[in-house]
């Protein structure tokens, strides 16, 4: 039972490793100037900015960082992590990016996280079933 946890374990965490790279090559990106435009933003030429966007993009980011390094070690801890990760990617989203119009990327978030939700949901259901496996004496 215990090397079927850890194929489930392995697997969570190659899409977890997955996901956080492309974050990162999105964060990365926000931080070079084209002049022909970048892919992040309808903005041409693109300058990397401060604004409040970009500032609470990169912020989530921050956010997400302790949630993956967690997962390697606490399944059970990381998939709350990540669900309230989340729930704050809404707030953001609805708060800083809506009230933007269109050209804010409203909705873009909630829809661009929503993976990270799903992994916290699968990362809590595999601790419980860990846990279940090896009850305590």
């Amino acid at each position: 039972m215990l090397r079927q946890k850890n194929l489930r374990s392995t697997g969570l965490l190659t899409v977890l490793s997955a996901y956080g790279l492309l974050y990162l090559w999105f964060i990365i990106t926000s931080f070079i100037p084209a002049p022909e435009g970048n892919w992040i933003s309808s903005t041409v030429p693109f300058e990397p900015s401060w604004d409040r966007h970009f500032i609470a993009i990169r912020l989530m980011f921050v956010l997400f960082l302790p949630g993956y390094f967690v997962a390697w070690k606490n399944e059970g801890v990381a998939g709350v992590i990540f669900i309230l990760w989340w729930v704050v990617m809404w707030g953001m989203d609805l708060l800083v990016m809506a009230p933007s119009g269109p050209e804010g990327g409203g909705g873009m978030a909630i829809a661009m996280g929503l993976p990270v939700f799903v992994l916290g949901i699968l990362f809590l259901v595999n601790s419980k079933k860990g846990r279940a496996s090896h009850p305590q004496h």
